[in-house]
This record gives C-alpha cells, sequence and structure tokens, in this order.
C-alpha cells in the first residue's frame, strides 16, 4: 500500500512501543503492531490493528483497576450518604448483589469492579478516599501547600484533613489506631514518644513524611504537651456536655496552646524527642520497605 503522507515509499508492517492515555496517565503498551513508510516515517494503523490497540488498552484499563474491597464499597456509600437502595438504583444493579458485595459474601466481579470505579470517578470526595493514588496526590499537594517547620503534628494532621477531606476514620486504618487515640494526636494531648514505635512510623508512612520533617511536627507536639496544665484559660460561658463538649473544649485549648507556642517559642523552655526513638522509626521503616 503507498504512503499516503508522501506517496513514495510502500508502507512496512511493524512493531512499536505506543504511548496511550489510561485513567488520566500515559501508559505505554509495548509491541504494538502498525504500519510504517519507509521513506516518510510516517506511521498508520489499519482497521485490524486499531482494534487489536484497543483491545490491549481495555485490558490495561480493567486490571489497572483494584478490586473493591468489601469496606471500600461500604465506606462508598457512607462517603455519598447513600442507602442501598439508592445506590442499587444508580448502578442499575440489585440491591442484594450490592448487599453481598458490602458483606463479603462474594466477591464483585471484574466487570462491576470497573462500574463502580467508574462510578467513584464522579464523586472527589470518594476517589479520594477510595483510590490510593488519588490519596497520595492529594496529601502531596496539601504538604506542599501547608508544612511548615512551626507547625505541631496535631496543627499539620487538621490541615491535611481539611484540605483534603479524607475521613479520619480511613486514616486510623491506615495507621493501625482507634479514633480515641488519633484525636489525641490531633489535639497534641499524647506525648510522642508514648506512640508505639510502628503507629510513628504510619504516621511517616501515610503523610510521605522525612524522619526529620516528623521529628520537628513531633517537637512541636510535645511542647504543646507539656504546656498543658501551666497555663491558665478563661472560656466563655458555654453549655457543654457529654463527649463532644469535651472534644470541642479539648480542640479549642489545643489551638490557644498552639498559638501561645508559636508566640513565646523563644522564651519557653525546650523540649525534644530523643535521637533514640526516632532511630527506630527509621529502622522500622527501612524493614517494612
Amino acid at each position: 500500500m503507498i504512503c499516503t503522507n508522501c506517496f513514495k515509499g510502500e508502507y512496512v508492517t511493524i512493531r512499536i512501543p505506543k504511548e496511550v492515555i489510561i485513567n488520566d496517565r500515559p501508559v505505554i503498551i509495548e509491541d504494538v503492531e502498525c504500519e510504517k513508510c519507509p521513506s516518510c516515517d510516517e506511521i498508520i494503523f489499519t482497521h485490524q490493528q486499531g482494534l487489536e490497540l484497543d483491545k490491549k488498552r481495555i485490558n490495561i484499563e480493567f486490571s489497572s483497576k483494584p478490586i473493591l474491597t468489601s469496606y471500600q464499597l461500604g465506606l462508598l456509600r457512607k462517603i455519598l450518604n447513600m442507602s442501598l437502595d439508592e445506590i442499587s438504583d444508580l448502578l442499575h444493579i440489585g440491591k442484594n448483589t450490592y448487599g453481598r458485595w458490602e458483606r463479603g459474601e462474594v466477591a464483585i466481579t471484574p466487570s462491576m469492579n470497573l462500574l463502580v470505579h467508574n462510578f467513584i470517578d464522579k464523586f472527589s470526595q470518594a476517589k479520594v478516599n477510595l483510590i490510593e493514588t488519588e490519596m497520595q496526590v492529594a496529601i502531596e499537594e496539601a504538604k506542599k501547600r501547608y508544612f511548615d517547620n512551626s507547625m505541631s503534628l496535631g496543627e499539620f494532621i487538621r490541615k491535611v484533613l481539611t484540605a483534603t477531606k479524607i475521613l479520619p476514620e480511613v486514616i486510623c486504618r491506615k495507621i493501625g489506631i482507634k479514633a480515641e487515640l488519633f484525636n489525641l494526636i490531633q489535639n497534641n494531648e499524647v506525648s510522642p514518644e508514648k506512640l508505639p514505635v510502628e503507629i510513628s512510623a504510619n504516621i511517616l508512612i501515610f503523610f510521605h513524611l522525612s524522619v526529620n520533617s516528623l521529628w520537628q511536627l513531633f517537637e512541636n507536639a510535645l511542647a504543646i504537651y507539656h504546656l498543658r496544665g501551666k497555663v491558665s484559660f478563661i472560656h466563655t460561658r458555654k453549655a457543654n456536655y457529654g463527649q463532644k463538649g469535651v472534644a470541642s473544649q479539648s480542640e479549642s485549648i489545643n489551638k490557644i496552646l498552639e498559638q501561645y507556642l508559636d508566640q513565646e517559642r523563644s522564651s519557653l523552655s525546650k523540649h525534644t524527642i530523643s535521637e533514640t526513638y526516632m532511630k527506630k522509626i527509621e529502622e522500622y521503616v527501612k524493614k517494612k520497605g
């Protein structure tokens, strides 16, 4: 077949690596058959070659979507505040089918997995909480925007939560802690060295921090921790009852302490995290690879 570009050479069949876009990212597909003109290097695909390329692209797209777990399927409904009937109607599947997936009684099929992934892509908060790559990108962007050596670990975590919309329960699951301890960490109510090494290491890994960055966040958190009980507070008279009231007051006190530390840092005694503890964190991270 004569080249339709230069009209000099005759196309010959070759195989090349071909870049395609899958899930908004470039992917190289190796060994793709096509036609090339030896005179002008024009490359074309016949109808059959185009179909074969599409098959390879679709196969990669299907396999690139991780199979959703029963936990993720339940979390999706929670994020979107949907009942089983509502999400099943939107996906055009039986509610018993989704219920069995969510309870872990049967695994979601590859085709249905792709359907639900496409559904997740419509909601930014669902994507950032359920898709690992989206979560990592969001954390990196928040860290670049907000991280500062003067802030405490609690303040850093709160800013990341606000910026990314990642749910606290998702972070707790990733780090391996319960909500009660997570709240203490957010409000700098626990001495960092009281945290198990594996928990501190998981915090470093999840938030993509260096050992030195975590060390600085820890030391600022430790300073606030030691300020508690040494500073008097006058609160507005407000009826606060139950756990929500206690949590609200604790958060309020913590924010005041963070501001106080920022203003009076030079006049306060220095509290440090031991190098031994940080070395243990570094060693744990290396073991996890």
